[in-house]
């Protein structure tokens, strides 16, 4: 398949650079009439208003539906290339995707609301629908620092707004955009525009079929390749029956594939006091060889289904506003758990399946129009609605210890079912006094009314039973002065929250500690940012800048993997699980984001953030073996006795006062990204552009002394030909052009196997155990990717 559309990228490149070089009847336009060089404006709806982003009291970094063509971001993921401070992760499971910023760390197993929320044409949603495939869109803005108070539901650290291209009502038009790489990577979308009646009914229809070999990690013990597939199709219609009505409702449907597996690297590479193994059976494995040591893979399908609307009635110098949502998903998904390969030719799984539905509503009245000259407001009211049922099975074995194997005799299934969900409700408004033309001050309030309902079922038998209601209230205050037409300094202060979550996974009775760590009190916190947007140079520098500084309550804190004392069918084992815990924290930080334009030919932008997020005194679940209160560095597995007596006082879980940081990405960051452009035919330009992402050395997690990333950067590189208008463009491009190689992540321990030991000389009865293996996991940077993009476009495009 990719070698197919590798010929047809090329092929239509060859065809486009004869049609262009063989047309040299139309003229250069002559230097007066050429535009007047100075960075673009870039227009945004941060404030649900369409907007200059210079205007903006606040941090907003907008990725342009032209960035994202340009440097052939094809992944959600990709956009963490952009926007220092941003961290997005995928997930292995095409369900646990999730978004970092300003140094607060969120992971969907948490339970808990997102420190970052997502919207899809103004409306929430789930962060995995997005992740899964990225095309035909307008813009993505990421806003720092609390949300809620205007747009949907409270967010502390940040939103992500994402918008698909809308119809033209006027003009036939599309786009085609084909590219293919050596990584067997092959991306095909594109894009009709049809006006059915002209300046009154359009219709827009996209499509995506894209390709790849997901992180090229494979395993040494099943031949099958990675790969991942997403095929995905949608229909947007845009209705003006009048001048002051109108109407867009878009439907999406994606389906994806993913067969996947986890790395590992031999654990003597980085502890030399490990037991020498035998090589015959347990090859050494370094990170960068990309390798995995499992029989099975990681398995996951995924159908969803998005519906969104948007209707506005302009009226008495007033706009009446509703958005709605509703999505659906259904997810099933496999993940190995014989982690360390101890049980050789067979695999155990966790099976899990969730049918999600979510739906959401929103009435609000703005004003168009300022009242008396000097004020805008927005009230309303919205509503959302989640539900997620779930079945989760777990297996576990059941065998005789022979050496470094297990030799199963059986294999014990735990079912888990889970039914529950969330409802909330708001009401909301926002003031903004303009005391002149200059000078702003905004503030704004959200009433939430929150409850969720959580039953989860251990074969059969009430595991939890959870039914809670929250009702907080969030506020923004904002304040803005504009010295000249060209620099602006603002200030602006906010709270925000997030629900007390009730994380699911442990199946077993809560001892008092466990519950502590598995059932959390509500977060609030309250930010405060200081800083300034300036054009200089005639428009041609653009540089804007913030500092701030944000105090967390009861943060919802998940850790790294804890040993416990967990219950199967068969009796206690030892297990692992991400705990969570309320914590006091701190972030403090800053952000800069530099454009510099000298010529119309030349244009270099540059972006740099940091966040250093902190625990203060936060009591977390810990390994704590020597008992000594501090948490124990790269533990070997346990036994469930040792669990125990660490635990004390008939708990399953130790736990410990730390002070450590409060996300594992890096303190900073920084992007460079410059652009060069020649006119070589009237019709014809010559470009070369380079993407550069930089990361200082990161300690990563504080309890894991391997974990330990250097300083490192990624390169991307591109070239190739267009039209001056954009109308098309081919180009030759290399990601990670300099094939940069550095371990991203390293697990604290050699993984293991949990089951249950058939105990000598009768063997009929049963002790929980764990079986390490010589190996730990492991991530790597990509590989070099080289690849052809080939991009056409016609009329409304």
């Amino acid at each position: 398949m990719r070698t197919r559309i590798l010929d047809l990228a090329t092929g239509s490149g060859l065809l486009l650079i004869a049609a262009t070089v063989s047309a040299q009847s139309v003229p250069v336009a002559a230097p007066e009439e050429a535009a007047s060089v100075g960075v673009e404006e870039i227009v945004v709806t941060a404030r649900r208003r369409f907007e200059s982003l210079q205007d903006v009291p606040q941090t907003v970094n907008a990725v342009t539906s032209d960035a994202l063509q340009e440097l052939n971001l094809q992944r959600f993921e990709d956009v963490q290339a952009v926007v220092p401070g941003l961290t997005l992760s995928g997930g292995n499971s095409g369900y646990t995707t999730a978004a970092t910023v300003r140094g607060a760390s969120f992971e969907v197993e948490s339970g808990a609301t997102a420190t970052v929320e997502f919207y899809l044409n103004d409306s929430p949603i789930q962060s995995n629908y997005l992740f899964q495939s990225m095309y035909d869109l307008g813009q993505i803005e990421v806003l720092r620092g609390p949300q809620g108070t205007l747009r949907g539901r409270a967010s502390p650290s940040g939103s992500i707004t994402v918008t698909s291209q809308r119809p033209d009502l006027t003009d036939f038009g599309g786009y085609l955009n084909v590219t293919a790489t050596n990584q067997q990577g092959s991306n095909v979308n594109g894009a009709v525009n049809v006006p059915i009646v002209t300046d009154r009914l359009a219709l827009r229809v996209a499509g995506l079929f894209d390709e790849n070999d997901y992180d090229q990690v494979r395993s040494i013990n099943n031949s099958t390749h990675p790969f991942q597939r997403s095929k995905s199709g949608r229909a947007t219609l845009l209705w003006e029956p009048t001048d002051t009505i109108n109407a867009t409702v878009m439907y999406q449907n994606i389906d994806r594939t993913l067969h996947s597996f986890d790395a590992y690297q031999s654990f003597h590479l980085v502890e030399p006091t490990a037991p020498v193994v035998n090589t015959a059976t347990d090859p050494e494995i370094a990170a960068s060889d990309r390798l995995s040591i499992t029989d099975g893979a990681r398995e996951a399908t995924q159908d969803m289904d998005i519906i969104t609307a948007q209707l506005n009635w302009s009226v008495a110098g007033q706009v009446l506003s509703y958005v709605g949502s509703y999505t659906e998903q259904e997810l099933n998904a496999l993940s190995p758990q014989d982690r360390g390969n101890r049980a050789r030719g067979l695999e155990i799984y966790q099976d899990l399946h969730i049918h999600e539905t979510n739906k959401s509503h929103e009435l609000r009245l703005a004003s168009e129009e300022r009242l008396f000259n000097v004020l805008d407001y927005t009230v309303g009211a919205f509503y959302f609605d989640s539900t997620t049922p779930s079945e989760y099975t777990s297996e576990t074995i059941v065998g005789i210890q022979a050496g470094p194997i297990i030799n199963p005799i059986t294999v014990v299934r735990t079912p888990i079912v889970r039914r529950g969900g969330f409802e909330e409700r708001s009401f909301f408004g926002n003031l903004t006094y303009h005391f002149s033309d200059r000078t702003e001050l905004s503030g704004g309030l959200r009433r939430i009314t929150y409850e969720t309902k959580d039953v989860t079922l251990l074969n059969g038998r009430a595991l939890a039973d959870i039914a809670d209601k929250e009702e907080p209230t969030i506020y923004n205050v904002a304040a803005s002065h504009r010295f000249t037409d060209d620099f602006m300094v603002y200030v602006n202060h906010g709270k925000s929250w997030r629900n007390g979550p009730s994380t699911i996974g442990v199946t077993r009775e809560l001892t008092p500690r466990l519950d502590q760590f598995t059932n959390l009190e509500e977060e609030t916190s309250k930010s405060y940012e200081a800083g300034f947007k300036a054009d200089w140079l005639n428009r041609r520098l653009r540089v804007n800048a913030s500092l701030f500084y944000q105090d967390f309550s009861n943060f919802i804190y998940r850790g790294p993997p804890v040993y416990y004392v967990n219950f199967d069918q068969t009796g206690p084992i030892p297990s692992t699980f991400n705990f969570v815990a309320n914590v006091d924290a701190t972030v403090k930080g800053g952000e800069l984001e530099v454009t510099f334009q000298p010529s119309d030919r030349l244009r270099i932008g540059a972006a740099f953030s940091y966040a250093k997020g902190e625990i203060d005194n936060g009591l977390v679940a810990c390994n704590d073996f020597n008992r000594d209160g501090i948490p124990d560095r790269n533990p070997p597995a346990p036994t469930v006795q040792q669990i125990t007596d660490a635990a004390g006082n008939n708990e399953a879980v130790a736990s410990c006062r730390v002070n450590d940081r409060l996300s594992f990405a890096p303190d900073w960051s920084a992007t460079l990204t410059p652009e060069y452009a020649l006119p070589i035919t009237p019709r014809m330009d010559a470009f070369v552009r380079g993407l550069f992402t930089y990361y200082p050395s990161n300690e990563r997690d504080p309890n894991n002394s391997y974990d330990q990333v250097g300083a490192y950067g990624l390169l991307n590189l591109y070239a190739g030909i267009r039209s001056p208008d954009g109308a098309w463009e081919v180009a030759l491009f290399a990601k990670n052009a300099t094939n940069t190689g550095e371990t991203l992540e390293l697990g604290g321990s050699p993984m293991t196997t949990n089951y249950q030991r058939l105990l000598p000389p009768t063997f009929q009865t049963t002790e929980g155990s764990s079986l390490a293996s010589p190996y730990m996991t492991a991530r790597y940077t990509p590989p070099r990717e080289i690849g052809l993009n080939v991009r056409y476009s016609f009329g409304s495009r």
